[in-house]
């Protein structure tokens, strides 16, 4: 009997650990006035709220996102704090279509503004900041 309470008590808990999480795969735009690049990226977001969600991309870091109006989000990221590859970003998301009901799925996109301090864009040119636009395709619990 007292490992049935034990399962129930641990389902229980895994059921609110991992409400809210998503994960995604995007392909992220850089250098869009000269040479565009392109690069894959994945992260993994968790829902602290109805309107707020924390999470990381591998192609900008920590980021957080708020709901605005219009079924906007506006997300800040930061990456390598205390490292020279340490950048920071301001940008814009929109999530265009979602549908399923057990895994749930969207395709979003979004444009965000990053300040790179070591004043490199990864091939060597020289740059202060940098847009990066990345469409992403996520799926959800």
């Amino acid at each position: 009997m007292k490992m049935v309470k034990n399962i129930a008590v641990i389902a229980f808990a895994a059921s609110f650990m991992f409400a809210g999480v998503s994960f995604n795969m995007s392909n992220v735009y850089t250098n869009m006035d000269d040479n565009t690049a392109v690069a894959s990226g994945w992260g993994a977001t968790w829902a602290l709220n109805d309107n707020t969600s924390l999470g990381f991309d591998s192609a900008l870091g920590m980021i957080f996102s708020f709901d605005v109006p219009a079924g906007v989000s506006l997300r800040l990221s930061s990456t390598g704090a205390g490292t020279n590859d340490a950048s920071s970003g301001v940008g814009l998301g929109y999530t265009w279509w979602t549908g399923g009901t057990g895994l749930k799925t969207s395709i979003s996109t979004s444009y965000d503004m990053v300040m790179d301090n070591d004043n490199d864009d990864g091939a060597g040119n020289p740059v202060d900041s940098m847009g990066k636009l990345a469409v992403t395709v996520g799926f959800g619990f």
